[in-house]
């Protein structure tokens, strides 16, 4: 079962998953996904869901994948990238993290889901950090060009995860 999991986890990272396409009418917000303190061998995929019964989003799962090395030359910097995302309306997203292989050698891993709702033509920042053993996500939204916390964010339980084509 074990060897299954990092067997899924490497085809997640190798390239299976559904990648998120943009809206192509309506309207929207920028929403920049980052990541930090990802030890050596680690990853944090970023995914999409439709809804925090975690339903399959239409726009695709895959927001982003963060490693520290480059699998198949994929990989996304640290420091964020942005997608535009549909304003009014939750945003799901979920960033599950491993560190080590499953069954292999010592793991940790993590998943977060989080749920806000864009506004329109705004700006957003969804940053993940892990330090020691704790993982947190952080979303912020630019003020006049400070990112403040969005106080209506919340965290969804159970996590949503696409192991599948995520």
């Amino acid at each position: 079962m074990q060897k299954a999991v990092f067997a899924i986890g490497l085809a997640l990272l190798a390239g299976c998953a559904t990648h998120y396409a943009p809206p192509a009418s309506g309207e929207t917000a920028t929403v920049t996904f980052s990541a930090s303190g990802i030890p050596l061998g680690a990853w944090v995929l970023v995914q999409n869901f439709a809804s925090e019964s975690c339903e399959a989003s239409p726009n695709g799962t895959r927001l982003a994948t963060f490693t520290t090395t480059a699998v198949q030359g994929k990989g996304d910097p640290h420091s964020g990238v942005s997608r535009t995302m549909r304003a009014g309306n939750p945003a799901v997203v979920t960033f599950a993290y491993q560190a080590g292989a499953i069954g292999i050698t010592d793991a940790e891993t993590c998943t977060l889901t989080e749920s806000f709702v864009p506004q329109s033509g705004a700006n957003y920042r969804v940053a993940f950090s892990q330090n020691g053993s704790m993982c947190r996500v952080a979303v912020l939204r630019d003020v006049a060009g400070k990112y403040e916390p969005v106080t209506t964010a919340k965290q969804v339980k159970p996590a949503c995860v696409n192991q599948v084509n995520g």
